[in-house]
């Protein structure tokens, strides 16, 4: 019984250690290979940014403000982003690169670190393990500051659309965006998402809808961010945005597509600017230009962006003009208790609270007769001319020479000329829009300098799908 015992112990002894091998394998298959996996993770991240950061520096001519050369930013981008140390980013780790300062480029680079490996050398393997990750980014002509709506001379009131022309700095151009002059192209509108943009020439539009009113409402505030970029000279097919169909004006079904660009007034957005060359006559024919479905405009061919100051949103109403009385509503309280606030007029609109009869655009071309008065009979005497206030009518602002009592009643008589608006003659479809805006620049003028950050997009790509946008 003895001798069996100890035969049985000894071929204990030969599974506890065989197992305690495979328990050691098992350990370090998941301990350092999970380890080397989640190093991969953090050096993929290192080595994207690592190229994103040397491609924007690139694109701005190779030195700005941070880094001296693109491989400096490269390094940065992978040291705050991959955990690698200083000793294993020294030298150069961009392995390819175009030249720098140029509308379209690429970047690639390449890190390896090392990982420590702690149960593998108990199995014969080395106590560290290199981990190595290559990223390539690109830079195009693009904007990341877009919105979803076409600048063309079919729509144009004063100004001519590169490359027709191009319009003088600070040049105000108005555009009717009346459907009646696009044969049916959805008043414009186009679509900023990856269905829609960037399309071949016999795709189906009506598959790209972006979403509808919500979407475009989203695309022209911000709360949807779009970045969308352009072939440097082959077409850039863009669809019409198919989710709108028949916007209405201002207090039309689709009011909050206006309304929302109008709540840009003052800011400088990316007008996409459409080819005016031929519509394709055959789907599939390699021609650029404007392409019809059916006789309605299908999609755009985008060729650069305009940069326009947004100064009014005007619907056929408001810019056939009028007359009217403006006057606080009802009442309503308008106090002023401290010597030298002021109240423009030019400011007040039918949309301003607590005011009635109003402009149904600012600034009127003529505000007369402006009085102010006490509101109610019991009221204190309110309001002398010279004591109380004074008017100037070349700013239209009254000044409050001293606290002036609540209730207060201000009116004025205003006028709108429309033969005087900057939106011209006015279109018989009444569901047509005038945007106005301030010419800046755009990407088709002679002196447009590549490589600035809003007309400049940069992506992750791949050279051998054929990703990058300088392919």
């Amino acid at each position: 019984m003895s001798l069996r015992h100890r035969r049985e112990e000894g071929v204990v002894a030969i599974m506890v250690a065989i197992l305690l091998v495979v328990f050691m394998a098992a350990v370090a298959l998941t301990v350092d290979v999970g380890g080397l996996y989640l190093r991969r993770r953090e050096l993929v991240n290192g080595s994207d940014s690592a190229a994103l950061s040397a491609a924007r520096t690139c694109a701005r001519g190779g030195a700005d403000t941070r880094f001296a050369t693109p491989e400096d930013a490269a390094d940065a981008g992978v040291r705050a982003n991959g955990l690698i140390t200083s000793q294993e980013v020294s030298g150069t780790d961009i392995t390819q690169m175009t030249a720098c300062g140029t509308q379209w480029g690429h970047v690639s680079v390449r890190y390896t670190s090392q990982q420590a490996l702690y149960f593998a050398p108990a199995l014969g393997f080395e106590h560290e393990s290199p981990v190595t990750t290559e990223a390539t980014a690109s830079w195009g002509l693009g904007s990341n500051n877009p919105v979803p709506i076409v600048v063309s001379s079919l729509l144009t009131v004063s100004c001519p659309v590169p490359p027709s022309g191009t319009p003088a700095f600070e040049a105000t151009c108005a555009f009717w965006y009346d459907n009646d002059r696009l044969n049916g192209g959805n008043f414009a509108f186009l679509s900023l998402n990856s269905q829609g943009w960037d399309v071949p020439i016999d795709s189906n539009c009506s598959q790209a809808q972006s979403g509808g009113t919500s979407t475009l409402t989203g695309w022209i505030d911000g709360s949807i961010p779009a970045s969308v970029v352009l072939h440097w000279t082959d077409p850039t097919y863009v669809c019409t945005d198919t989710g709108i169909r028949g916007v209405g004006g201002k207090n039309g079904p689709n009011s909050q597509l206006w309304s929302a660009l109008h709540d840009l007034i003052g800011e400088t957005r990316d007008f996409p600017i459409n080819w005016e060359g031929p519509g394709a006559p055959i789907v599939g024919a390699p021609v650029q230009g404007t392409v019809y479905q059916q006789g309605n405009i299908d999609k755009y061919d985008i060729i650069g962006f305009a940069q326009l100051t947004i100064l009014d949103v005007v619907s056929v109403q408001e810019a056939e003009g009028g007359v009217g009385n403006c006057t606080t509503k009802n009442n309503n309280p308008v106090s002023w208790t401290t010597a030298g606030e002021t109240l423009q007029l030019d400011t007040i609109s039918d949309a301003t609270s607590g005011w009635q009869g109003c402009p149904t655009s600012t600034p009127a071309d003529d505000i007369t007769n402006v009085v102010v008065t006490q509101a109610k009979p019991n009221d204190p005497p309110c309001c002398i001319f010279g004591v109380d206030y004074t008017y100037d009518p070349l700013s239209r602002t009254i000044t409050w020479n001293g606290a002036v009592p609540k209730d207060t009643k201000v009116s004025f008589d205003w006028l709108i000329d429309p033969n005087n608006g900057p939106c011209g003659a006015i279109p018989s479809n009444s569901s047509a829009m005038c945007v106005v805006t301030q010419w800046v620049s755009s990407t088709l003028d002679e002196d447009f300098q590549p490589g600035t950050d809003n007309n400049t997009v940069l992506r992750l790509c791949d050279l051998v799908y054929g990703t990058c946008l300088d392919q």
